[in-house]
């Protein structure tokens, strides 16, 4: 007798109904993988936004940095060209305390005026000219940059230095010591303020003058001009400028001397 396989076959179709059932179900029950944090989304801003904001600052090359510099040393040296017929050199040391937009200069110098062919033969006539006698002179110096970067010099043997194009404003004292020779110290300290010099002082001087000369009275002066800053590496710089005398106190200090030029060359290390 034939045994009967209906029930074997509906087994084996109900098992290969159920697996792909099965299958889709597990499918759909299975959780898809979570997406990983971007860790850059909280910085990220549209280009709309962007464009309102400082996106970075450009670094400026420098040889030298003498903004981060404490003070500077350094001795000058100068003509003075008072348009008249004398000659006069001055020497003397500066400190330069360096700010971060600006330097203030404080300087003392001792000047020498001596005679020329002209001025001696001058004085042979009864002609006098306006001048100074030697003297101190102290100087208040505001330094102002204008410009400023990285050069190179020819020859090509030295370095490349930083170079600072300068604006120069400066109020000049004027010291005669010889001047103050038997005053007493009230007399002395009111003239110190006084912004011509005193009768006495000029009577002093009188002896001290040149033959030629008419001593001018100012004791105060204000100049202004244009110059350099030339920093090497190591610290080292060197300053030439030209200075320019304003009669602008003219009024009050009742100068003879106008307009006149102080070409001055300083040489100093930075700290």
């Amino acid at each position: 007798m034939t045994p009967d396989l209906r029930p074997r076959w509906w087994a084996l179709a109900a098992l290969l109904w159920a697996c792909p059932v099965q299958a889709e179900e597990g499918a759909e029950g299975e959780q898809p993988p979570a997406e990983e944090e971007d860790p850059l989304s909280p910085y990220r801003m549209s280009f709309a936004s962007l464009t309102e904001h400082a996106i970075g600052t450009a670094s400026q090359p420098v040889a030298f940095s003498w903004r981060r510099t404490h003070t500077h040393l350094a001795g000058s040296g100068s003509f003075l060209s008072e348009l008249n017929n004398f000659d006069s050199a001055r020497a003397g040391a500066m400190v330069r305390l360096p700010g971060r937009g600006s330097i203030v200069e404080i300087s003392t110098s001792y000047v020498w005026t001596w005679d020329t062919h002209s001025s001696r033969q001058l004085a042979l006539t009864p002609y006098r000219q306006f001048g100074r006698p030697s003297r101190l002179e102290l100087d208040l110096t505001l330094v102002q940059p204008l410009a400023e970067g990285v050069v190179t010099a020819v020859p090509g043997i030295f370095p490349a230095t930083q170079m600072v194009f300068n604006a120069y404003g400066s109020v000049r004292y004027l010291v005669y010591p010889s001047g103050f020779s038997g005053m007493n110290v009230k007399k002395s300290l009111a003239a110190l303020v006084s912004p011509t010099l005193t009768e006495a002082e000029r009577e002093n001087l009188e002896d001290h003058r040149l033959d030629a000369m008419e001593v001018d009275p100012a004791r105060y002066g204000l100049m202004l001009g244009l110059g350099d800053d030339l920093y090497f590496k190591q610290g080292l710089f060197v300053s030439p400028r030209v200075m320019v005398a304003l009669p602008v106190l003219a009024p009050a200090t009742e100068t003879g001397l106008l307009l006149w030029t102080d070409l001055s060359l300083a040489v100093g290390v930075a700290f």
